[in-house]
């Protein structure tokens, strides 16, 4: 009876031990998710009397960018993420800086005239009064 009693216990040991391995060897594991943070961003660039054809649009720190097409309209180059910022520019306008925060971001773009004068040129005509005339001897 001894016997049959340690061939009990250690069946059910077995099994203990098996289900204790089943359960230390599974690993949780989290569900991966993919979020893909970054959009293409774009919009239309315009001033108070409608939109600007060739305006500048450059991703700030880098050398990549875009300009508007006859529309005013500019779709950019690359996929953008949120944070980064659009530097739009154009003669004679404010430059305008967006942080881009989703897709939309810089759907609306419009740029004011720049009142700040950094340099003026002033050019003139000098005034004469007298035709010239060449002091060469004319030979008759």
């Amino acid at each position: 009876m001894k016997n049959q009693r340690s061939k009990k216990g250690s069946y059910l040991a077995g099994i203990a031990l098996v289900c204790l391995m089943m359960f230390s060897v599974t690993t949780a594991q989290a569900q991966e998710v993919t979020t893909d943070t970054s959009f293409v961003v774009k919009g239309i660039v315009s001033d108070e009397d409608g939109p600007l054809a060739g305006a500048n649009v450059i991703l700030k720190g880098s050398s990549v960018g875009t300009i508007t097409d006859m529309d005013g309209h500019f779709e950019f180059p690359q996929k953008l993420k949120k944070g980064d910022i659009l530097i739009f520019s154009y003669v004679g306008l404010e430059t305008q800086y967006v942080t881009i925060e989703n897709q939309n971001s810089a759907s609306n773009i419009t740029l004011k005239l720049d009142t700040t004068l950094e340099e003026i040129i002033v050019v003139g005509a000098v005034a004469n009064k007298k035709v010239y005339s060449s002091k060469k001897k004319k030979d008759n």
